[in-house]
């Protein structure tokens, strides 16, 4: 047998004929004529306390392409009080059908059914069959619980189901729940099917809630209690009894045994809507469910040769849960390997379990060469393989592909690769916008960091001269440096105090007589004098132009490096978008970016101050000059000074004692200037007293100043890496929305990701690294360094940057205050190696790495078991994978304990099948029928028989697969849970 298994159809199991008096029996072709035509395919033949009509409808051949059951509608004899009535007012009569097995044979039935017994209403007792007129049928009740009970007894045992409407005309909900609850609770239990077209009232009989009030769910049904030849079937009425658009789907085989089947599995298969409840889903994603497989020998091939393997197999698929079963050995991975190639699986090949190069694939496709496989997707659209065609991850996957073999290397290795298939999940949550253009989760989040990174990289060169600068200064809070600054003020004092001013000469000139006799002297001396000074002064400004010109010269090179460098970045950063740009054509780099320097006037300004620099030097003989008549002027200056000693070698005695006193003075003054000196220039007193002046009045301030500049450019690089976090927080909110709706489903296995900020791995080592342990302050010793450390990032919370800079706080200033010694003041440079290094590395914010983690409860991926890692990887699959094509999943069970089978992939392949095509691989039948497989395919491959390939498929209910299910499990698990295959032995 080959069929799809479980499909929706539109089922009316309330249609009345002639024979409920409405029309005559010459009218039956009439309505044979409009049950053809009608929607419904499934279509109940009821009539009042008889089948006559349904015998009638076979004894004319039926219907073509419909499926007929034989509904008998009875009246009950119990009188109930109705819920919105007085005891006084009279009951209220119930309604019941009774749906028999249409392969039934027709005459044993009316047979049973003329031994019920019934009442007329006036209490006289009597049998159906002894009832021979209309009028007479319209008087007649009967008991309830008796008719069922005698159906029961007799050969219709299991070849009935009770159906009781519920808030339908004649319904059990008119019943007083107070006064007759018992009872209604009675007919509840005894009926097998509700009627009610009501979604509140379904929705509760469906409920946990109603396995508390009544002890299990019922199903509920609706047709359309159709009175008329030219009703149009399969639509159900509205108030006013006139056809809607609603109808009743009723997914399953067209057979009674899906009608069987409600009973044991109620949930998901019976929908009260207009459309099929899987036709938008399918018809709008046509290219994502496989319509079938199919396996043949390739032309030529001799099966004798290698065995015949598979041979034509043509297997249709159900669009929702399709289980494979089938004995150890026996095909079933070999069926999921083929539709894995097929849909081109991105994973390795040795993946498979079948096609695999040590198996089917051996010895370079000897065997495998010689056959093809064709899926068939609803579109039309086919993907053929060679059997010994090889994975190819250039395709894009159209199937996601679980093996075996591959579901076990994930769950029992490391990390990195359960990681990446919980992204890829993830990926799937992402607006196609925000994927900006990336194939997967690390792609996007790699690009991310690399435009943030190109950022900061900036931030960082910005905050290391900004960190230079502040660890300067705080040097100069080092009362030591105060005090070396004091006592260079103090050294200077007593070089001041230490220059004796030399005896005053009085200065012979004062004589007139001798004045005028050295007259002519003493003039050139006076002249030789201001040439002299005007001349030192004259090397002075030129000592002082030259060191100007200097710096400006070095900072102009610098400029200049600087935009050189800046324009080859931009050029480095053009060059590396050409291969991006160019699959746009009319996009050109040189038209998107445009650099110009112009360096022309900056070089000639270079060049002028360059030549006068060079000029100083010479004139500073500081280099030598090529011109031989070229007088320096510090030539000069010696040319005035040796003239000026040699006029004092004419003078007399008392000129010369006093020429000497003018040179010793002189010196004593320049002495004394050198040592004031001025604010500007270091090692004079002037430069101290104004540097003690500064740590008292601005130091702070400027290193208070500086430190809100660090921290703004701090903001600035957390604010770029939160770009990167915010994308992780995206999916995260998105897959905490599925699981919050999914809260009572994952209430066995809860699962949380966690998308935040955290310290890299080695961050206690890194900072730890920076510290001299053996110097004393706050982190002196290792022991309590890494104690004083952890006190610090306790419960810091880095998700927000006011935690960042707290954090940032409580690192750098233990450094300065001695946190074990009731805050004793100390000094960083004492503490750490290289304080800059330090300062760049946690304000840069090198120490933040982002948190993408998921959870199960308590436990982290590192502490889950192989077990636990397997039934997470299927959740993340079965609940959370926005991806919609089909999943073929190979043996799941082997990698999960019996707890996380029951309570993790029964209830999640269910959620998953609502979404997508799911195909698993299982030697577990219980699986498929817990899980309610809509298409069960029992495989065999015999070996003995030159390895023939064959398959049977159909829905669970069918009794065919139900052998199949059987037969599997007693080959490999006996216990088995008989209620849910056999339940037409307990109905």
């Amino acid at each position: 047998m080959i069929n799809k298994g479980s499909e929706w159809n539109i089922w009316d199991l309330h249609v009345h004929t002639p024979a409920s008096g409405f029309a005559s029996d010459s009218d039956y072709p009439i309505l044979i004529d409009n049950l053809k035509a009608s929607q419904a395919d499934v279509i109940g033949i009821n009539d009042y306390c008889s089948i006559q009509g349904y015998k009638k409808i076979m004894s004319l051949g039926g219907v073509e392409g419909k499926i007929l059951f034989p509904v008998v509608e009875f009246r009950m004899n119990n009188k109930i009080n109705h819920k919105n009535s007085t005891a006084t007012e009279g009951g209220v009569s119930i309604n019941f059908h009774i749906i028999f097995d249409n392969n039934i044979d027709v005459n044993s039935l009316e047979v049973e059914l003329n031994s019920l017994e019934c009442k007329f209403d006036g209490g006289n007792e009597s049998k159906l069959g002894h009832i021979t007129t209309a009028e007479d049928l319209s008087k007649i009740s009967f008991d309830y619980f008796d008719t069922v009970k005698k159906l029961n007894s007799s050969i219709l045992k299991n070849k009935f189901l009770v159906w009781v409407p519920y808030d339908e005309y004649g319904g059990i909900d008119a019943i007083d729940p107070i006064n007759d609850g018992f009872f209604k609770l009675g007919i509840i239990n005894t009926a097998h099917i509700l009627g009610s077209g009501n979604n509140r009232q379904i929705s509760y009989f469906l409920s946990d809630r109603c396995v508390t009030d009544v002890g299990k769910n019922i199903a509920c049904i609706k047709g359309s209690d159709a009175h008329q030849l030219d009703y149009p079937f399969g639509k159900l009425r509205d108030k006013d009894s006139n056809p809607t658009d609603r109808y009743c789907w009723i997914k399953g085989e067209k057979s009674f045994k899906a009608l069987q089947h409600l009973i044991v599995e109620p949930i998901d298969r019976v929908v009260i809507n207009d459309k099929n409840p899987i036709e938008n889903r399918v018809t709008t994603n046509r290219t994502k469910y496989i319509e079938s497989i199919k396996i043949n020998q390739v032309s030529g091939y001799n099966q004798s040769t290698h065995g015949e393997w598979f041979n034509e197999v043509d297997i249709p698929l159900n669009p929702e849960l399709v289980a494979i079963i089938g004995n150890k050995g026996n095909g079933k991975s070999a069926l999921a390997d083929i539709i894995g190639l097929c849909g081109d699986y991105n994973g390795n090949h040795d993946d498979f379990s079948f096609l695999n190069k040590k198996k089917f694939g051996e010895n370079n496709g000897r065997i495998s060469q010689n056959f093809e496989a064709k899926l068939k997707w609803l579109s039309g659209a086919e993907s053929i393989k060679n059997l010994n065609d090889k994975t190819d991850n250039s395709f894009t996957e159209k199937v996601k592909y679980l093996p075996q073999g591959y579901f076990e290397s994930i769950t029992n290795e490391s990390v990195e690769g359960f990681n990446k298939e919980i992204e890829d999940v993830v990926f799937t949550h992402l607006e196609e916008d925000e994927k900006l253009g990336k194939t997967n989760f690390k792609e996007l989040i790699d690009y991310k960091n690399s435009v943030s990174k190109e950022e900061i990289t900036q931030l960082k060169g910005k905050l290391h001269a900004i960190n230079e600068s502040i660890f300067n200064k705080e040097v100069k809070l080092n009362p030591i440096y105060k005090k070396s600054i004091e006592d260079h003020i103090k050294q200077k004092q007593d070089e001041l105090n230490a220059l004796i001013e030399p005896i005053a000469v009085s200065n012979p000139n004062d004589n007139p007589e001798h004045a005028e006799q050295n007259k002519i002297i003493n003039v050139e001396i006076e002249g030789l004098n201001n040439n002299i000074k005007l001349q030192e002064e004259k090397i002075k400004g030129i000592e002082e132009l030259k060191l100007s010109l200097l710096i400006e010269i070095n900072e102009l090179k610098s400029l200049k490096q600087r935009i050189e460098n800046k324009v080859k970045e931009v050029v480095d950063f053009k060059n590396s978008l050409v291969p991006e740009l160019s699959k746009y054509d009319i996009l050109n780099i040189d038209e998107l970016i445009t650099i110009t320097s112009n360096l022309e006037n900056l070089d000639k300004l270079l060049s002028e101050k360059s030549t006068l620099y060079n000029d100083y030097k010479l004139a500073l003989e500081e280099s030598t000059s090529t011109d031989p008549n070229y007088k320096s002027e510090k030539n000069i200056l010696k040319g005035y000074i040796d003239r000026k000693i040699d006029i004092q070698k004419s003078l007399g005695e008392a000129d010369k004692v006093y020429q000497h006193y003018l040179l010793e003075k002189k010196n004593w003054e320049d002495l004394k200037s050198k040592i004031i000196g001025n604010a500007n220039i270091q090692g004079t007193l002037e430069f101290y007293k104004k540097e003690l002046n500064y740590l008292s009045l601005s130091l702070t301030s400027e290193i208070e100043a500086e430190k809100i500049e660090r921290l703004k450019l701090t903001r600035e690089i957390f604010e770029l890496k939160s770009t990167v976090l915010s994308t992780y927080q995206n999916v995260k909110q998105r897959i905490d929305n599925i699981i919050n709706e999914n809260n009572e489903l994952l209430s066995a296995y809860p699962i949380e990701i966690e998308a935040s900020f955290t310290f890299t791995s080695n961050f206690q080592k890194k900072f730890l690294d920076f510290i001299s342990f053996n110097k004393s302050g706050t982190f002196y010793g290792k022991e309590n360094a890494e104690i004083q450390y952890r006190k610090i990032v306790e419960n810091v919370d880095i998700d927000n940057f006011g935690g960042v800079a707290a954090l940032l706080e409580n690192l750098i200033s233990p450094f300065f205050t001695d946190l074990r010694d009731e805050g004793k003041q100390t000094n960083i440079e004492n503490q750490v190696n290289d304080v800059v290094d330090l300062y760049d590395y946690l304000f840069s914010l090198d120490f933040v790495d982002y948190n993408y983690e998921l959870r199960q409860g308590s436990k982290n991926l590192e502490q889950l078991s192989p077990g636990e890692k397997g039934a997470l990887l299927l959740i993340f699959y079965l609940l959370l994978d926005n991806n919609d094509i089909p999943l073929i999943i190979d043996q799941p069970e082997d990698n999960l304990d019996n707890h996380s089978v029951a309570n993790i992939l029964v209830p999640f392949i269910k959620k998953a099948k609502s979404k997508r095509q799911i195909i698993l691989v299982t030697h577990n039948p219980n699986l498929a029928v817990v899980a309610d497989a809509e298409q069960v395919i029992n495989t065999e491959l015999d070996k003995e028989n030159n390895y023939k390939f064959s398959f049977k498929a159909g829905a669970i209910e069918n009794p065919e697969i139900n052998e199949c299910i059987v037969k599997v499990l007693e080959g490999a698990m006996p216990a088995f849970n008989k209620r849910k295959l056999k339940y037409y032995e307990n109905i």
